[in-house]
């Protein structure tokens, strides 16, 4: 009898044994990483399946409550356990990381999180009082993402020519090469605090260059409006024009971010009208001195032809979305300018398309499929 109760006793004491091991995880370093993570519409813990659109507010904004804590672990297995015991295997485990999974096999910087900066003029502004910017709507479209919209008004892709000199002291604008000193860590974000703000100072601070997976870049339209050069056919890197400063803002970027993608964003169509309200024409035909804003959003395309790790993002060709002469009071103010809340919807939509595309989630009809205002009425 006596016998029988000691064999149950090492027997209970063998299964708490393996149920405590089965309890513990090994550490996973997020190189060795190899699982998919599908959309949402089949599990919930990646793409965000249909959009609500709900208000959000605040730059850089992240998921820190659903985030695990980089410097903390689960116990971790060790080739050379101590004789000493558990005292000596728990402090060896401490010293072990345990990483989200990639949102996809094909996530730029796979730590689990879609690191997403947005650099360029207002139209990546508009709604901000009512927390639905593109960058805003952006955060709906995925799940585990962090968004910083480094976005500055009435801002070019170029710098002006009165500057001579790129050294980075002498970045007096916070063109999109400025920024792009800015993020490298040329100079410091407070230098353009009278453009940026308090907000955006404080995202260009937050950043780790390391971990940002895509940069979305949308300039042009004020380097149309200003009568800048398009393009330098001598020099294809000169900052002077929206070509060149687009492909050396990249670069500079490049050199810190070297995992990163680049979205680069054309203008989107738009309408103009003369102080009387009369409409003179749209961005195919109506110049501000140099050549049309379809000109310019050709040559960001180009610019994003010329570098490594680039997406486009055709907005003003109607065949992403379709804006065009037809539906264009439909997408934009009465300005003929700005994107009105629906617009902004279907840009988001777009762009969000081209990022899971690249990730590897949809594949290219639906990519390529042109999204159209009819469905969002």
């Amino acid at each position: 009898m006596n016998r029988i109760k000691n064999i149950s006793k090492v027997l209970g004491l063998i299964l708490s044994v393996s149920v405590l091991s089965a309890c513990t995880s090994p550490g996973v370093d997020n190189k060795d990483v190899s699982g998919t993570i599908t959309p949402a519409s089949n599990d919930g813990s990646s793409i965000a399946g249909a959009s609500t659109d709900a208000d959000t507010s605040g730059e850089g904004a992240s998921n820190e409550d659903a985030a695990p804590n980089s410097e903390t672990s689960d116990v971790a297995g060790s080739d050379n356990v101590s004789e000493k015991g558990s005292d000596q295997s728990a402090s060896a485990a401490t010293e072990a990381t345990i990483y989200r999974d990639p949102i996809s096999n094909q996530e730029p910087v796979k730590d689990g999180y879609l690191n997403i900066v947005f650099l360029g003029d207002e139209q990546f502004l508009t709604g901000e009082a009512e927390g639905n910017t593109i960058p805003d709507l952006m955060t709906n479209r995925f799940d585990y993402t962090n968004i910083y919209n480094l976005a500055i008004k009435d801002t070019t892709g170029a710098i002006p020519r009165s500057q001579t000199s790129t050294k980075p002291s002498d970045y007096k604008e916070p063109n999109f090469t400025a920024m792009a000193h800015v993020l490298a860590g040329d100079i410091k974000a407070d230098t353009f605090s009278s453009y940026l703000g308090t907000d955006g100072v404080a995202a260009c601070n937050k950043i780790d260059v390391k971990t940002v997976d895509y940069y979305v870049i949308g300039y042009g339209y004020h380097d149309y409006y200003n009568g800048i050069e398009s393009t330098n056919e001598n020099n294809p890197e000169d900052e002077h024009t929206l070509h060149g400063a687009i492909v050396t803002g990249i670069k500079i970027i490049q050199e810190v971010s070297p995992n990163a993608q680049f979205i680069v964003c054309s203008p989107y169509y738009c309408r103009f009208f003369d102080e009387n309200g009369k409409d003179i024409g749209d961005a195919f035909s109506v110049t501000k001195g140099l050549n049309t804003l379809a000109v310019y959003a050709n040559e960001t395309v180009l610019a994003a032809d010329q570098c490594t790790n680039t997406l486009k993002l055709p907005a003003i060709s109607g065949t992403l979305f379709d804006l065009n002469g037809h539906t264009y009071t439909q997408y934009l103010e009465s300005d003929g300018l700005t994107m009105n809340l629906k617009g902004r919807r279907i840009y988001t939509d777009a762009l969000a398309r081209l990022i899971k595309y690249h990730l590897g989630f949809i594949g290219e009809e639906e990519a390529n499929t042109t999204i159209t205002i009819a469905d969002y009425n």
